[in-house]
């Protein structure tokens, strides 16, 4: 069998090329980068370096790669493929169309059958945007070859370190949890037997879970991080205030999500108590500034702040915790886009599409006061318990 992987980055090569590569397929990235593709034609294999408690380096083997900007050559891969995955980012998206779409009319006129693409990107309604892209350049009967199987990517793999000449440019480094959840409906034809693919069916749910807790707790953890200056999101949670406001935050999401879905809450729960553990993990040495990039995409309407509070709210509770990570990071988009002293509140309803008397909004401009009059996580923490009792 023969896999395919839009992007040789971190999701690329650090989780699914090795969920291929360990289920005996043959892989075969896309990527734009020729160091990373002429050294991956010329070892084929990489190596993993999975850190934590107990360290080790996994080779990856049966490899190779093709530059994107050479569309006979991406086109045949595709052709050719039994399985495909998208792992190039959400902005990104959009440029590997002209490819995929081309390989899709190849297969149908070469009577293939349909081909299944794993979408692993951090977007709400990712298959129905890359439908729309498709359906632009596609006939209908053509886009019906291609199952979009939306998955929740949880594995953490931080951008890799500058180091020096001797190191092997495609060695990246990642934790050790590697389950990938997938859509199961999603899929034409047979679901592949793949290990630690894991197909779930409503797989909303899932989407949910990973943007709603994982998603927000992270970034809700990277915005106070950068207010304290914390390098580190180790650092930052390594914090007293900013672990129990994670922690509540994410909390909020739990019991939103077991309401929506009528799921117990204690896998929730256990889920939750796992990412704070996996957020002091000092090996992977993931960032705040990583985590924190792109501040209007995550204050947006159904990304993981705006959303999570949004989710919370339709379920009848308040999300004073949420919100207080909304503020944080507010903050850092009015110091890093110098947003003049009283347009701020503008600022946000820009960015998130809520109106000016919102409760979220509300709630995120009363926590963003204390911030901006000087008050720290615990100054935070202690207006949001404040909230909480107000509104309860």
């Amino acid at each position: 069998m023969k896999g395919v992987i839009f992007g040789a980055g971190n999701i690329g090569r650090g989780f699914i090329g090795a969920l291929f590569s360990q289920a005996g397929l043959d892989v075969t990235f896309i990527d734009v980068s020729p160091v990373v593709v002429e050294r991956m034609n010329a070892d084929k294999q990489y190596p993993l370096h999975i850190v934590g408690e107990e360290e080790k380096i996994v080779t990856i083997t049966n490899v190779c790669a093709v530059n994107g900007n050479d569309r006979d050559a991406a086109v045949k891969a595709i052709a050719e493929a039994d399985i495909a995955a998208t792992c190039v980012g959400a902005n990104a998206i959009k440029y590997i169309i002209p490819n995929l779409s081309a390989g899709i009319r190849v297969r149908v006129a070469e009577g293939k059958k349909p081909l299944n693409l794993l979408i692993c990107e951090n977007l709400m309604d990712a298959d129905e945007y890359i439908h729309g892209l498709l359906s632009e350049v596609l006939e209908p009967h053509e886009v019906e070859q291609i199952g979009l199987v939306e998955t929740s990517v949880g594995r953490m793999v931080p951008v890799p370190k500058k180091t020096g000449e001797e190191e092997n440019p495609l060695k990246i480094a990642v934790e050790e949890y590697g389950v990938l959840p997938v859509d199961k409906a999603a899929f034409k034809g047979e679901v592949p037997e793949i290990k630690n693919i894991v197909p779930f069916t409503p797989f909303h749910y899932y989407i949910e879970r990973k943007l709603y807790i994982h998603n927000m707790g992270h970034a809700v953890c990277a915005y106070f991080g950068k207010l304290k200056d914390c390098e580190y999101i180790w650092q930052s949670i390594d914090n007293d205030d900013v672990r129990l406001l994670v922690h509540n935050a994410m909390l909020e999401s739990c019991d939103a999500l077991s309401s929506k879905y009528g799921t117990p809450i204690k896998p929730l729960l256990n889920h939750s108590s796992d990412l704070l553990r996996r957020f002091t993990n000092k090996a992977l040495g993931d960032t705040c500034q990583r985590v924190g990039a792109d501040i209007p995409r995550k204050l947006a309407n159904s990304d993981r702040l705006t959303g999570a509070a949004l989710s919370v709210i339709e379920q009848g509770s308040v999300p004073v915790y949420i919100c207080a990570g909304a503020a944080a990071a507010l903050a850092c988009y009015v110091k890093e886009n110098n947003v003049e002293e009283g347009a701020e509140a503008d600022a946000l309803i820009s960015l998130t599409g809520l109106t000016k008397d919102h409760k979220i909004t509300a709630l995120t401009m009363e926590l963003y006061q204390v911030i901006r009059d000087g008050g720290d996580a615990k100054a935070v923490l202690k207006t949001a318990d404040e909230m909480l009792h107000r509104e309860l």
